[in-house]
């Protein structure tokens, strides 16, 4: 019997090979990863999905595939935040106070406009005139939750919030009021961007009473910022209260402008450029949802269907998608700069 182990040449200190077809499989299941996040921990996955198969496993595991399925759409969704736990924290940080800045007026004109309908004799129904009546309280009390605690059931509230703008916008589309659905779009493509920033609590939870009481404060002011823009223009325009004021629409040359110059200015520093790509993205949606560029402008007539809403969608998805790429490439470029002065300094 001792001279079996020897004789066969396999030592006890020796790693069992590896099954071709599984180290296969486990690549493809690693492709399904977003580009960026493989080319960071790719070989890192690959290591520990090898080290841990058992011996003469040929194929992954059920267990397996549904973990790494499951990762990879947590991946994706989390793709515009960046690939990066640095990434990610710096984007959460800038866009957990600026998207609370962005969907506080229109929270606050909904529930002004709703009020007032309810205090009106001859004013029409109020779900019917205010279809995100719903979601905005949803998120309203969802947003003072995380700001004074508890904060989990702030995060729930506020992704429960984007759930029911979702829900809202559907069936809005099944009832044929895609006029309605068109202008409320880019508002539920903040909600969603919100809920997705909330819940990477590890990286954007308030940390320390200090800290909490000054972001408690900002979201104070943006409170009365909000509640001034719904006394001033919350009831202005009728039952069209959610098309701009005055009933103009907005030129997409306009709103490109201001936008266009605080995206420069955000993409100068490596910390406020990684919330572009999100930011651009809510904004594209909204400035969308009040331009003519996919309807007549026929205020008159619904002239607007269901392609008009995805439309809206998909422009608001391929700008985050192009921002996000440009983000990496100025990254990377950093990151090229940065080695080429450390090389420069290093003693010959």
């Amino acid at each position: 019997m001792s001279a079996a182990g020897p004789a066969s040449g396999v030592h006890a200190d020796e790693a069992l090979p590896v099954a071709p077809v599984l180290v296969r499989d486990y690549r493809r299941l690693v492709r399904l990863f977003p580009y960026s996040y493989r080319r960071e921990h790719e070989a890192e996955m690959l290591g520990h999905l090898l080290d841990g198969a058992r011996p003469e496993q040929s194929r992954p595991s059920g267990a397996e595939r549904r973990d790494l399925v499951l990762a990879a759409v947590r991946e994706w969704l989390l793709a515009p935040l960046g690939s990066t736990a640095r990434e990610r924290r710096a984007a959460t940080g800038l866009l957990f106070v600026l998207l609370p800045a962005v969907l506080v007026v229109p929270a606050a004109r909904s529930v002004a406009y709703a009020s007032w309908l309810a205090g009106s004799e001859l004013g029409p129904p109020v779900l019917s005139s205010v279809p995100m009546l719903g979601t905005w309280v949803v998120w309203g009390a969802g947003a003072v939750a995380l700001l004074a605690g508890p904060a989990r059931t702030g995060r729930l509230l506020i992704a429960a919030a984007a759930a029911v703008g979702t829900v809202t916008l559907a069936v809005l589309v099944a009832t044929g009021d895609e006029r309605t659905a068109y202008f409320e779009s880019g508002w539920v493509i903040g909600l969603a961007a919100h809920a997705l920033v909330v819940l990477e609590h590890d990286r954007c939870r308030l940390s320390g009473p200090g800290r909490r009481r000054v972001v408690g404060a900002l979201g104070t002011a943006l409170a009365a910022l909000g509640a001034y823009v719904a006394a001033v223009h919350g009831v202005r325009g009728g039952a069209s209260w959610w098309a701009p004021a005055g009933g103009h629409l907005v030129s997409v040359g306009a709103a490109a402008v201001p936008i266009v110059a605080a995206l420069g200015v955000m993409l100068l520093w490596a910390r406020t450029r990684q919330g572009a790509p999100v930011l651009l993205g809510v904004v594209v949606g909204i400035a969308l949802g009040r331009s003519d560029l996919f309807w007549s402008g026929n205020r008159t007539v619904g002239t607007e269907d269901l392609g008009n809403v995805l439309a809206l969608l998909a422009c608001a998805l391929a700008a985050t998608i192009a921002a996000r790429w440009c983000v990496n490439r100025l990254d990377e470029l950093a990151e090229a700069r940065a080695a080429h002065r450390e090389r420069l300094g290093a003693p010959t």
